[in-house]
């Protein structure tokens, strides 16, 4: 048995022993009202604490929000051991880790990472204080190909401790000061639309100076690592908001009804994909067994069923290895028409060094968002995903680009339109 099999082992056995902790717990823990019945908790919940090696005085923990750290180990006097593991099986290979790690004295280091379902995504982000955050050089960081599943990182410990994880975090805090922010602007609303399972807000805005039922969606974070798609969104929504002509004027036609964060309980609880119903939210959209897209599906509903309401474009911001953009097979006509190649050749032109992918047949079966939504109102419903190696300024410029060149084409279509939409053209102007 090899070094990998032995240390895995004992992490089933110990994470067994918690499970069983964990549901004893359940039976006596007294009702709280950010709680739901247990039946519908079906994720496997990690177990929040710190690890303390006194011999080397080197500490973990994963006791904060949006941590990821299943299990940890002193190899030896310099290197130690994080299990990490999703909370169910089968999943999507994203696997999300964020933990920190602190000494009694400055030492150096490695810290060997094994994931119990699929292997390593790539170099870490590091934080000193959880809000700047850069990568490990490479230089300190390796791919164990003798052992599957393995990689291993050098790092420089103090005192303060370090934030290591997959990604930079943005969580619950961070989208939610940034919702706080939009919400203040003078043409902004913002309500609750529902709760998640675990009882957390599901948070909504619109942004708009028109009573014209015209409306963009916009929705985000399904998936709790994909945090690009969250530095995209907040760009896109950001420039909407912005004081130029072109933003003045699209709020003046247009609605645009905003949900950054679909999925607060897996965003709080470090999971890979699911939401604590261990469901993948983005395949829930045929048959809405969850509390999150049966609150987000009801209030885009609400306002597509409003008398004279059209709706011109759908956006789902995700992340994955690549930039790419995923719609409804192209044979399906749909209003704007040909909305995604227009679209996409502007923001090319735009921004030439966001290098992006598209697929027009995505998982046309498996209940996306984008496949209800293009069904359900007619119109262009696109699955923006950004890379999570792509550079970060591209991102934002991306999101930018994109954001401007389609309230172009959109107030375009009021002007040329291929059919007669909601709203009156010149109102406010």
């Amino acid at each position: 048995m090899n070094l990998e099999s032995v240390f895995i082992t004992g992490w089933i056995q110990r994470t067994l022993r918690c499970f069983l902790v964990a549901c004893v717990l359940a039976v006596v823990r007294p009702f709280s009202p950010v709680s739901i019945a247990a039946a519908e908790i079906q994720a496997a919940l990690q177990i929040k604490r710190t690890w303390h090696f006194a011999e080397t005085g080197v500490h973990f923990s994963n006791e904060f929000s949006g941590a990821r750290l299943n299990e940890c180990e002193q190899l030896s006097a310099t290197e130690f051991l994080a299990v990490i593991s999703p909370e169910n099986t089968p999943i999507n290979t994203s696997p999300w880790y964020a933990f920190k790690v602190w000494a009694d004295g400055q030492r150096n280091i490695s810290i060997r990472f094994t994931n119990t379902y699929t292997g390593p995504r790539g170099r870490p982000w590091l934080s000193s204080d959880g809000n700047t955050w850069k990568r490990v050089p490479e230089a300190d960081y390796h791919r164990d190909d003798t052992l599957t599943n393995t990689a291993v990182v050098r790092l420089k410990i103090r005192k303060r401790p370090l934030w290591v994880a997959s990604q930079e975090m943005i969580g619950l805090k961070e989208l939610g000061e940034w919702t706080d922010q939009q919400s203040r602007l003078p043409f902004a609303r913002s309500t609750v639309i529902g709760s998640s399972v675990e009882g957390r807000p599901i948070r909504q805005m619109v942004l708009t100076e028109t009573t014209n039922a015209n409306y963009v969606f916009v929705i985000g974070r399904q998936h709790p690592p994909e945090v690009t798609g969250s530095i995209a969104l907040m760009s896109f929504v950001d420039t909407i908001g912005g004081n130029s002509r072109l933003a003045n004027k699209f709020r003046r036609q247009f609605q645009t009804v905003v949900v950054p964060l679909v999925n607060p309980d897996g965003l709080e609880h470090g999971h890979w994909r699911s939401n604590l119903g261990a469901v993948d939210l983005n395949r829930d959209w045929k048959h809405f067994t969850q509390p999150e897209t049966a609150a987000v599906s009801a209030s885009l509903i609400g306002y597509a069923t409003a008398p004279g309401a059209c709706v011109f474009l759908f956006l789902d911001f995700h992340s994955t290895r690549t930039n790419t953009f995923y719609q409804q097979p192209s044979a399906k006509p749909v209003f704007p028409a040909n909305f995604l190649d227009r679209w996409l050749a502007a923001v090319q032109l735009r921004c030439p060094e966001f290098y992006f992918e598209r697929d027009d047949a995505h998982d046309v079966d498996l209940g996306t968002s984008k496949s209800w939504a293009s069904s359900r109102f007619g119109a262009p419903a696109i699955t923006c995903e950004f890379g999570y190696g792509t550079d970060r300024n591209v991102v934002r410029r991306a999101g930018q680009a994109e954001a401007e060149e389609m309230m172009r084409l959109l107030l375009s279509e009021l002007e040329n339109p291929s059919r007669p939409v909601a709203g009156a053209v010149g109102e406010g102007q």
